[in-house]
């Protein structure tokens, strides 16, 4: 009977280092399982920053090239006013002059 009792409580102490060394086991998993999941986030916060910052210089320098573009087409313009305006200034200058000259 002795011997059995010893059996049982053997049986007993083994199941209990086994149940804690499942339970050390379940805890070092979890833990591997939160560094992850953190990584993970980490990496997806980097990854969200490079692709955000990506797409806003994308969106920047297309701003800047049509600001160019918008500059060059107003440049232009005041370019052929100007060109217009010295190609018929000395005719503007006599109109005005003659009638300057016809109201005296």
């Amino acid at each position: 009977m002795e011997f059995v009792m010893n059996k049982v409580m053997s049986i007993d102490k083994d199941a209990e280092r086994y149940r804690k060394g499942i339970d050390e086991l379940i805890k070092e998993k979890q833990d591997e399982l939160e560094k992850t999941i953190l990584d993970m986030r980490s990496n997806f916060e980097e990854e969200s920053k490079i692709i955000k910052s990506t797409i806003s210089n994308e969106k920047i320098t297309k701003a800047d090239n049509r600001a160019e573009n918008i500059i060059k087409e107003k440049e232009e313009g005041l370019n052929d006013i100007n060109a217009k305006y010295q190609i018929n200034k000395l005719k503007i200058v006599d109109e005005v002059f003659n009638r300057i000259i016809k109201s005296l």
